[in-house]
């Protein structure tokens, strides 16, 4: 008899892991329940709605509150919205796949923090839900690289694309119950709340490097949610050269930002700009 498996969060990661279950492991709709974010408003947008999914396929919509008594439950956070508190439920196998390779970038924005740090690689985890946040036990990561145009865009499609990998390889030992894990390392912990950042008022520090300004645009780009902007213009790209021009320079034309940081090296900052749809900025 298999467990009932929860399936709770959002996006893309949530339906996907749920087709997943339904259509490849071909687990009957009688087992899987889900619990969507409380944005889910069940219509597809740039991203998949876990309700409107459910519907098609005849899984049970529930609520927390629902589930806490179920003893053979499996509970599977995926971008969920809520905190779990681990006594309040009956079962223990409780489970989360965190974008991030932790021990690092416990928290939120984790699609920002990596990119405005420098790091050159980021990952996922799966791993154990305790009352901590994102501090559980490892069962299995999967890392990949930051390439060096990404933007914070790019790099939660990365983890969109890696956690559904990651759920496939790992969810028949999860059903089976046949895992290891290892406790989180305290060396290279880290850790940012939502206060870290404020997108309401992003500003770019242009005393830097080159480097460092060039993290700054890169990482707030996320054409669904904001732009950086500069002198009031959205930058909807970024592009970093090893030409050389005068010290902390900021020179604006129609399209386009060249800027430099404390070692000169020249960057170009892409306006967006109302009503150029013919205007695509290079790669």
């Amino acid at each position: 008899m298999l467990p009932k498996i929860c399936i709770a969060g959002k996006n893309n990661i949530a339906v996907n892991a749920l087709e997943y279950l339904l259509n490849d492991l071909k687990i009957s709709s009688k087992y899987i329940i889900v619990i969507p974010n409380k944005t889910d408003n069940g219509i597809d947008g740039w991203q998949k709605s876990l309700i409107k999914a459910a519907n098609k396929y005849g899984i049970k919509i529930c609520q927390l509150e629902d589930i806490y008594n179920i003893e053979d439950l499996i509970f599977i956070s995926l971008e969920f919205d809520r905190l779990i508190k681990t006594e309040k439920f009956k079962t223990k196998r409780l489970f989360n796949i965190h974008f991030s390779l932790l021990p690092k970038y416990k928290g939120v924005y984790t699609s920002t923090m990596p990119i405005l740090n420098g790091e050159t690689q980021s990952g996922v985890t799966l791993h154990c839900i305790d009352n901590g946040i994102d501090t559980g036990d490892i069962i299995a990561q999967k890392t990949f690289n930051i390439d060096l145009s990404d933007t914070a865009r790019d790099l939660y499609f990365k983890y969109l694309n890696n956690s559904l990998i990651l759920f496939k390889e790992n969810i028949s030992n999860i059903i089976s119950n046949n895992y290891t894990v290892h406790k989180q390392e305290v060396i290279n912990s880290s850790y940012y709340s939502k206060q870290s950042v404020n997108f309401k008022n992003i500003n770019i520090d242009f005393n830097k490097t080159s480097w460092e300004i060039y993290n700054q645009i890169r990482a707030y780009i996320f054409n669904e949610y904001q732009y950086p902007t500069i002198n009031s213009f959205k930058i909807c790209k970024v592009k970093l050269t090893d030409e050389k021009i005068n010290k902390c320079s900021l020179y604006e034309n129609e399209r386009e930002f060249i800027i430099s940081g404390i070692d000169c090296f020249k960057l170009i900052a892409y306006k967006k700009l109302k009503n150029d749809a013919s205007f695509t900025p290079p790669r």
